[in-house]
């Protein structure tokens, strides 16, 4: 305990990997003030630039680590605490983490009033981020949980049974996290529903999500300089999962009230389930992708999204075979 100051001292000034080094620094320094601001003083942290500094900083950071640790194993076993005791970090899941930093940046940049108006003008970075990010998803590597659950050298025997647990909650929650998460805050702000007290909850999502998004990636680090056990690194990142269920729990009433969006997300969340649609050997269709070009058609025309269930007319049903041919020849 004695050495734990020069310790952290040495973490954060050693020359090896020195500017991934001091942006985590600054992301931690940005992080705490930021998080001891919106829950004490709202209104200041609103005005002030710790709004998209904090995830503009895990953005930057995720993108340096993407140019730093190039000689992490190229592996789909993403190999993070909350899945392994014994897996090496993969290279696949430290780039992939700057593809949610961005959507993080987006999000809190897309809540605020001031920079939301500039967004909307931009019209197509707006759709790409509200409807389509994930239509480029191909464009970063992707690790997956599957891989974790299939690897039988990953975890000791002492711990594999909680890590086994552990890997089937993240994987459940992410698939939760992509649509009510990721989307659900993004589609009430389009369609103009945003007032003061929901912004307010709304923002209290992307405050943990900079956690998740980079506080996660630097559990391993002090796992992997065994400052913390294998166990308290995996209570350390599942922790999320608790605090996310706290603030759907206070903002029910935004479920309840938005009813319409939020069974609009529900169906994506069970259409990304279903298997790809096989046309030929290379041409497939992802039904979820089928159900995004559905809903942005929807709210680009204004359209009641309330009885999106009770009213579904022949232009929509021909837009959607449409959409089916477009999205065809994109792969």
């Amino acid at each position: 305990m004695s050495h734990f100051p020069c310790n952290v001292i040495k973490l954060f000034t050693k020359r090896k990997f020195l500017s991934h080094r001091i942006f985590g620094l600054v992301f931690l320094i940005q992080y705490t003030i930021s998080t001891y601001l919106f829950f004490n003083h709202y209104v200041y942290w609103l005005s002030s630039p710790f709004v998209y500094t904090v995830p503009l900083n895990s953005l930057i950071q995720s993108i340096n680590a993407a140019h730093t640790f190039t000689f992490l194993p190229k592996k789909e076993d993403p190999g993070f605490a909350a899945v392994s005791d014994k897996a090496v970090l993969s290279y696949y899941t430290v780039v992939e983490n700057s593809f949610y930093a961005s959507q993080l940046l987006f999000a809190c940049l897309y809540l605020h009033e001031k920079y939301f108006k500039i967004i909307r003008k931009t019209i197509v970075f707006e759709a790409l981020y509200v409807f389509f990010i994930f239509y480029i998803r191909h464009l970063w590597p992707t690790s997956h949980i599957n891989a974790a659950l299939a690897s039988t050298k990953n975890k000791t025997d002492a711990n594999r049974k909680t890590l086994i647990l552990s890997s089937y909650a993240i994987k459940f929650f992410y698939l939760f996290a992509k649509h009510f998460i990721g989307t659900f805050p993004l589609y009430l702000k389009f369609l103009g529903r945003v007032d003061k007290d929901m912004q307010h909850n709304l923002y209290g999502i992307q405050i943990l999500s900079s956690y998740a998004a980079t506080i996660s990636i630097f559990i391993h680090t002090l796992k992997f300089k065994k400052w913390i056990g294998p166990m308290t690194a995996m209570v350390a990142y599942d922790i999320i999962i608790p605090g996310y269920a706290i603030l759907f729990y206070r903002m029910r009433y935004i479920l309840y009230d938005n009813s319409d969006v939020s069974a609009i997300c529900f169906i994506a969340m069970i259409l990304n389930l279903a298997p790809k649609i096989q046309f030929t050997k290379e041409h497939t269709i992802r039904p979820w992708f089928i159900w995004q070009l559905y809903v942005a058609y929807l709210f680009y025309s204004d359209y009641p999204i309330n009885t999106i269930f009770s009213n579904f007319n022949t232009p929509q049903f021909y837009f959607i075979l449409i959409s089916i041919g477009l999205h065809w020849f994109r792969f």
